[in-house]
């Protein structure tokens, strides 16, 4: 699908569907008393329908219209986001946590979200916490239209750099696709690290060296220079190099979170574990070889980037 396909027609619909929604808080607001938050009982601050359950049946039939309107919206711009030079994960991510926001909105209740995070100690990663969310606290009518309005003003701005993609693939030719977004030659290596086991060490050198035999640049969480958090640039590590490498030995759970983020991106990962070490049940259906030393890893990797790559290593086996 082109990246611009929806461009035009999807900005339309998005402006038709924010008035659409003033007119439905707007109608709310003047009838419905307004609980401020300070004056809210602890029972009623868990109480998701506190607001809704004041809605006739005719202002609930319209929120639910609405909110399937915004579900389909948000699909399409979803797609087009994923097919779009100009837009990136992060924007698709947006859409998706920016559709829960607004159908929580309109059924008038709060909308939590908490990205994963890595945990980390001088550049050391120690686990994962993975994302949460959740719908549990009522909405007034007032603090749900400013939900909306900021939500629906984000979605806006991802649909016009799908709109500004159109010209862009339109005037330079380029193919808009997910691996246009890739870096090539890169891979990020993921793997338990400890100062107290060297072992490690000879297993990362040996899987940069392989990859240097195929051009591609290779590197582990300790090896990126970075200014802020070393959060982001894991993730955009998995977000964006062209290969992703995992070693499940010593069964670490940020390797499996780590692993599990890039599937959920629908990253494919060469994953390797040492002889004896066990599969988790989320991963147990993917090829994982098992290795008994470095050599056997080397020839096992070689073999495996071989038929990725379609070309021969150079300077190796």
């Amino acid at each position: 699908m082109e990246s611009g396909r929806y461009a035009g027609e999807l900005g339309s619909q998005l402006t038709d569907m924010r008035r659409a929604a003033a007119t439905y808080f707007d109608e709310l607001e003047a009838a419905i008393p307004v609980k401020e938050d300070n004056w809210i009982s602890s029972f009623d601050a868990r109480n998701r329908d506190l607001y809704w359950g004041q809605l006739t049946d005719e202002q609930r039939g319209n929120a639910r219209q609405l909110a399937q309107r915004m579900l389909d919206l948000a699909g399409q711009l979803a797609e087009a986001a994923r097919n779009s030079p100009l837009a990136s994960e992060a924007d698709v991510r947006d859409v998706m946590i920016g559709a829960k926001t607004l159908r929580a909105a309109l059924l008038l209740r709060k909308f939590y979200h908490t990205p994963i995070e890595v945990l980390h100690d001088e550049g050391m990663v120690l686990g994962v916490q993975p994302a949460s969310q959740s719908e549990e606290e009522p909405a007034s009518p007032s603090a749900a239209s400013r939900a909306f309005d900021e939500w629906i003003g984000k979605l806006v701005g991802i649909e016009e750099l799908i709109a500004a993609s159109r010209s862009l693939t339109a005037g330079a030719g380029v193919q808009s696709s997910a691996s246009a977004k890739y870096r090539p030659g890169t891979a990020f290596i993921i793997m338990a690290m400890s100062k107290g086991k060297p072992e490690l060490d000879d297993v990362v050198d040996a899987v940069k060296e392989v990859f240097g035999q195929f051009g591609v640049e290779a590197v582990r969480a300790d090896d990126i220079e970075h200014e802020g958090l070393i959060t982001e640039r894991i993730i955009k590590e998995i977000e964006t190099a062209e290969f992703l490498f995992a070693d499940l030995s010593l069964e670490r759970p940020n390797v499996y979170y780590e692993v599990d983020y890039a599937h959920a991106m629908k990253r494919r990962v060469i994953l390797f574990r040492s002889k004896g070490t066990g599969m988790h049940f989320d991963l147990a259906g993917y090829n994982c070889p098992e290795y008994s030393n470095i050599r056997e890893l080397r020839q096992l990797l070689s073999q495996r980037l071989r038929h990725v790559t379609n070309r021969d290593p150079k300077g190796g086996d």
